[in-house]
């Protein structure tokens, strides 16, 4: 009765306010209307319902009894005298203002739904009031707060006061925005949102983790506090008691049930104890969660002089709970339990002091001590007093007491409730013979009139054994369990307005509310220009534009939330349907229904991601509604109305993002400056990633490490803080990484060719490095190789590579093909671009692909040991080949670099995981003269040191089965100007050669060829002209005069003859050389321009200076054609052209291109690589006879410095250097002498 008479306060209540808000608005828009139609009876009757209810409100106190009555006929013969004014009051009203009635959000999106949340909380929606512009986008957009009441069945955004006064004021927007009212225009919700009570605040913090838009709700009467949020689609109220036991939940419940009728479900979610092994030996653990069949009430019975009499008095949960808890066990069975996950999730929202106390705590933690041996001290815990010797741990209790970490056991069956804890192992054993009772605890038997489902994570054996230390995983595993259990509830059931007349015509009259389950990311930064623009457009739509079609906007760009699915969009679309009392049975006869409302609309289609669906087939027709798509699919832009409305989503401006990441990592804002250069370096680490910046700030504000100190842990522990998830602004997938997966969950579901050439595409592009690939020449390179390989006979494969390797290409390179078909390589490229995982480019005629640097990183470290080496063997493979293969290969020497850096940076356990030795061997060895040839000296040493290490080989001895990885490391060694080691390697490979191969075998001969350079960088002139004479003889002997090999062989004996001073002799036969490969290679092949290159370093040595600058300048000319700048073929042309024209009396010009050389190399190329100090050198020489005497000496001991710590002594351009230096200080030191003479 009191209950009852309370409602009736609060309907006298919310009408009282709704006439005082009706009059308003008659005053405010309908007074002229009013006086128009001379109808005084209609303004009268508003004073007479409102004086009315007043008065029937200030006798409520005293004669509660009657007013329900009185009410009734009240509004029984006024409402239906008026409703028609208030209809035209309504009419008259939108008609005066531009409204926009928001009809859906269909739930697909991609982008950071932060993004669409900002854009609809914009000024654009806070029209004043009445405008339903402003009352439903509030209400639809903004951060929700919710709370119900008993008159009122849907949430609202507020307090239970303000509910009771009937309305809702939103507290983010100004006090004359954002109001709505509430009362019998809301669909009611019924049955399925349920009510959560968890006794104790350690059982309660978990629980809250697992709510979205949490609120804390005090409604008028009850002196319950709420918390209310959503579980899915499932509106959830959480309480707490103030005192455990019976009587503290018995006062909690009733309080519950009367202000959330409507809410008919109860859980109690909590902790409790648990009987260790029952039923045909199961065994329970702590941790475990017990599910209630049935509750025993353990108290209930008499007391005789002996003995306590038991009367059993149970009940069970209600139908419908039972039925979602049957459904969820059948699940389980069939696909597993999701509280591993949510476990992890409630761990990263709690506050770090507990985040410890939640983790599964150590198995061996868990004894279960004799039944007969009780705890010794209850001042101290079991390890402090009790004999460990007197328990089991898991182990030792057997196979069904073992567990997984975070992988608790359910368990159905009774639970035992009363006043008291049971706290000995023989009431235990006891109850659980007489009534089967697992489970223990002290609340459920007060909640019998609601049919409540207990769910207790077991946290103790019920023994005086008491382990705290596992209350709070116990509570956790509890709330998990809870949480899976309330998304298997059925989706709410709304029921329809009861005024509604005509289910097919859409009710204008009322306002429909509902809710965007996302609210705005308190850390969105940027993107103004953007909002301004979708803003403007939406604008023009709302004030009735010139549009003559549909208005749709389409947003792309990186990933980051929930994929949808055909069926989640035909749900959403009968939802729509049912708010507006559209009669509709199929999505499509939903969609027609919302084309036909007679007012604008806006429909939002998140996450349309899926390259094969059509989304068009979601677009409802009409010219008043705008359509808004978000894609991380850069091909939906297709669906945009105009080319201007298809956005593109990039990267964050450095600002932006530097203001993103200092706000997530809790700075003042007073003090962002002086962190700038620190937020600055991880900006540039992460490429402005604004999930990468959230994450990173959330990290740091955690205390995890310092700004400065993020992007060396970030090179260490990449995948963790790429993982890592913040508790507060979170997106969907919470971390970086999993919005990648979710591109590439959707290719695998996918059965197509390309989804599946799409894969192993990105494993390949995972191993690479971000930057540009020139994937069309690369992948035509391949097959051209292939083809080579596969037409040779056994013993004449280049570089060890086999058919085994061709076999091992990508499948999409097609090599057995007959002709190079790069369809598939397009379409795999293409499906990659549509989830925004590649940028791509065709600038040079050719396709390439780049990669957002975190892209590139979880697409490798996605791949487990050993896909990683099967997706390094299909790209290693793919390089070695192409090198060896691809006449063209140095074209694209620059842009390949990163890459096959990227490629050997693995380990070697991974390079060598499964596959024969000298195979993956030979894939190394590629790759390391591609680094030598690319002058990247130091990374082909420490790749062959790598490998030799591995392989357990002396480096300085050679190893007949491995000739070829000596050879390699020879020519490493000379690079780094140790000639007399490589000398004494290669004497042993060719020693080795002439025991085991022909004299006419082409890797003999390549291997005296390479000796022979050693000869002559150890000064050894003699001995390697000798060599080089037996080289050539042979070829001459088997190859033809054009032969590439022959010619190359006299261009080496040609600079032999040149540095043993033997200068004619080298023009002439480099002449000779020059000629041949003139008539035969093309103007811009690197073989040709080589030997041009030396036949003009010979013009100098031979004095002959025009013609060594005519033809260093044709060299340079076509090199920049051909090549990138800093390419070191050409940076050495122009290094060579520049001392030509110091030779020649052009100072000025040589000094230009010298120190252009020299800017160009200090940027590209280590300070002690070889070529770098040549240029250095070189130009200090160039200072010095400009008369830039101080610089000459600065730049010439820098280099001798550096010479030192690199060249053996007696290397000759070590000498060379000291030599020049010792002149000129000595000359300087004497023109000191003599001014000082002169003084």
């Amino acid at each position: 009765m009191a209950r009852h008479m309370v409602h009736v306060s609060e309907t006298l209540t919310v009408a009282v306010h709704s006439l005082q808000g009706l009059k308003t608005q008659q005053e405010d828009f309908a007074g002229q209307y009013l006086q128009q139609m001379s109808n005084s009876n209609a303004k009268s009757n508003f004073h007479f319902q409102l004086q009315l209810l007043q008065s029937l409100l200030s006798r409520s106190e005293s004669n509660k009894a009657r007013l329900q009555n009185e009410i009734t006929l009240a509004f029984n013969a006024e409402a239906q005298r008026d409703s028609r004014v208030q209809v035209r009051i309504a009419d008259e009203a939108r008609k005066k203002t531009a409204s926009m009635k928001a009809i859906a959000v269909v739930t697909m999106i991609f982008l950071p739904s932060t993004f669409v949340a900002t854009f609809f909380s914009m000024s654009f929606f806070h029209f004043d009031p009445p405008n339903t512009i402003g009352t439903r986008f509030m209400h639809f957009l903004n951060p929700i707060k919710p709370v119900m009441g008993s008159h009122c069945g849907e949430y609202c955004s507020l307090s239970g006061e303000e509910m009771m006064q009937g309305v809702c004021i939103d507290k983010d927007v100004p006090p004359n925005r954002g109001r709505v009212t509430c009362g019998a225009i809301q669909p009611r919700v019924l049955h399925t949102n349920p009510r959560w009570i968890a006794p104790m605040p350690k059982e309660l913090a978990p629980a809250l983790t697992l709510l979205d838009l949490v609120a804390t709700v005090n409604v008028t009467g009850d002196s319950n506090i709420y918390k209310a949020g959503r579980i899915g689609n499932h509106h959830v109220v959480m309480a707490t008691l103030p005192k455990i036991g019976l009587g503290g939940i018995h006062s909690v419940a009733a309080g519950m049930h009367a202000s959330f009728q409507n809410l008919k479900h109860l859980l109690l979610v909590g902790i409790g104890g648990g009987i260790p092994d029952y039923a045909h030996g199961e065994q329970m653990v702590l941790g475990d969660v017990v599910v209630s069949r049935q509750v025993e009430h353990l108290d209930c019975g008499r007391r005789t002089p002996t003995r306590f009499e038991h009367t059993r008095q149970t009940y069970s949960p209600s139908p419908a709970l039972m039925k979602a808890v049957n459904t969820l066990s059948s699940t389980h069975l069939l696909h597993g339990t999701r509280i591993p996950g949510t476990l992890q999730e409630i761990r990263t929202k709690l506050r770090q002091t507990i985040q410890e106390t939640s983790e599964d705590p150590d198995p061996d933690l868990d004894r279960l001590f004799d039944p007969d041996y009780h705890h010794k001290d209850d001042a101290k815990l079991c390890g402090n007093c009790c004999n460990i010797e007197r328990s089991k741990s898991r182990q030792e209790r057997g196979r069904k007491a073992s567990r997984e970490r975070d992988s608790p056991l359910i368990h159905y069956g009774i639970v035992g409730s009363g006043n008291s804890l049971v706290v000995g192992s023989k009431d235990r054993e006891l109850f659980y013979r007489e009534f089967g009772t697992i489970c223990f605890e002290m609340e459920a038997a007060a909640l019998m009139e609601y049919r409540c489902l207990v769910i207790r994570g077991i946290c103790d054996y019920s023994d005086s054994h008491k382990n705290k230390a596992w209350q709070t995983y116990a509570a956790a595993t509890a709330a998990a369990y809870a949480q899976e259990l309330v998304m298997t509830l059925p989706a709410p059931v709304q029921e329809e307005s009861s005024t509604r007349q005509d289910r097919n015509t859409v009710d204008t009259t009322s306002h429909v509310h509902w809710t965007v389950y996302r609210s705005r990311n308190p850390l969105f930064a940027g993107r103004d220009d953007t909002l301004r623009e979708l803003e403007a457009t939406i604008r023009e739509v709302v004030n009735g534009s010139s549009y003559r079609e549909q208005c749709s906007i389409v947003i792309s760009g990186m990933g980051g939330q929930d994929v949808s699915t055909t069926s989640s969009a035909k749900n959403d679309f009968l939802n729509i349907a049912k708010k507006l009392g559209i009669h509709a049975e199929s999505m499509e006869e939903a969609r027609q229904g919302l084309a036909n409302v007679k007012e604008t609309w806006l429909l939002v289609l998140d996450n349309a991601d899926d390259p094969d669906v059509d989304y068009q087939c979601y677009f409802p027709s009409g010219l008043l509604g705008v359509v808004l798509l978000t894609s991380r699919n850069s091909e939906c832009h297709r669906y945009a109305s105009k080319r201007e409305l298809a956005v593109e989503l990039e990267g964050l401006p450095e600002s932006d993002a530097r203001e993103l990441l200092l706000h997530a990592t809790d700075t003042p804002q007073e003090q962002w400056h002086t962190f700038h250069d620190d937020a600055q370096r991880v900006v540039t680490l992460l490429q402005s990633h604004p999930l990468a910046l959230i994450q990173a700030g959330a990290y740091i504000s955690r205390a995890h490490c310092t700004l400065a100190e993020y992007s060396r842990v970030f090179h260490r522990q990449r995948t963790r803080l790429l993982r890592f998830r913040p508790s507060q602004a979170q997106s969907r997938y919470r971390d970086v990484y999993a919005t990648f997966e979710a591109s590439a969950d959707l290719l695998q579901l996918s059965q197509t060719e390309a989804a599946k050439d799409a894969l192993d595409l990105l494993s390949m592009l995972g191993i690479c490095a971000p930057s540009r690939l020139p994937l069309g020449q690369l992948f035509e390179a391949g097959w051209a190789g292939a083809q080579d390989i596969l037409s040779r006979d056994d013993d004449g494969y280049i570089g060890n590579l086999t058919p085994w390797h061709v076999s091992h290409l990508p499948p999409l390179l097609q090599p057995d093909a007959d002709a190079w078909d790069p369809f598939r390589l397009v379409e795999a490229v293409r499906l990659l671009k549509a989830f925004s995982l590649v940028s791509v480019d065709t600038d040079d005629d050719s396709l390439s692909v780049s990669m957002h640097p975190l892209t590139n990183a979880w697409a490798l470290d996605r791949l487990a040991t050993a896909a990683q080496h099967n997706a390094w063997l299909a790209t290693g493979c793919l390089v070695a080949v192409s090198y060896y293969y691809y006449t063209s290969w140095w074209k694209l020497g620059r842009q390949l670099h990163p890459h096959v850096r990227a490629l050997t940076s693995l380990d070697m356990d991974v390079m060598f995981a499964s596959k024969p030795q000298t195979k993956v061997s030979s894939i190394i060895e590629a790759c390391a003269r591609f680094l030598e040839r690319m002058r990247d000296d130091a990374k082909a040493k420490n790749l062959m040191d790598n490998l030799l290490a591995f392989l357990s080989l002396d480096p300085m001895t050679v190893d007949a089965r491995w000739v070829s990885i000596y050879d390699i490391t020879a020519q490493i060694l000379m690079d780094f100007g140790k000639a007399q080691k490589a000398v004494f390697l290669l004497e042993q490979v060719v020693q080795i050669q002439e025991q085991t191969l022909a004299e006419d075998d082409p890797d003999r001969l390549t291997s005296q060829h390479q000796l022979a350079r050693a000869y002559l960088e150890n000064r050894q002139g003699e001995v390697a002209i000798h060599l080089l004479k037996l080289v050539v003889r042979i070829r001459k002997q088997i190859l033809t005069k054009d032969n590439l090999d022959r010619l190359n062989s006299q261009h080496e004996l040609a600079s032999a003859y040149l540095e043993n001073r033997q200068v004619e002799k080298a023009v002439v036969l480099l002449e000779l050389v020059v000629q041949k490969k003139e008539q035969t290679l093309a103007e811009n092949d690197p073989d040709r321009l080589n030997s041009q290159y030396e036949l003009a370093s010979a013009y100098l040595k031979n004095g002959q200076i025009e013609k060594a600058v005519v033809l260093l300048e044709l060299v340079v000319k076509i090199e920049e054609q051909t090549l990138t700048e800093d390419n070191p073929d050409q940076l050495a042309s122009q290094q060579q052209l520049a001392i030509a024209y110091l030779e020649n009396g052009q100072s000025e010009k040589a000094a230009v291109l010298l120190e252009q050389v020299v800017q160009i190399e200090d940027h590209t190329l280590a300070e002690n690589h070889p070529d770098r100090l040549s240029s250095q050198h070189n130009l200090a020489t160039l200072f010095w006879n400009l008369g830039r005497r101080e610089d000459a000496l600065h730049l010439m001991r820098h280099v001798v410095g550096v010479q030192r710590t690199v060249l053996d002594e007696g290397h000759p351009k070590r000498e060379n250097s000291e030599r020049w230096l010792k002149e000129w200080e000595d000359e300087m030191n004497e023109t000191k002498a003599a001014e000082n003479r002169e003084i």
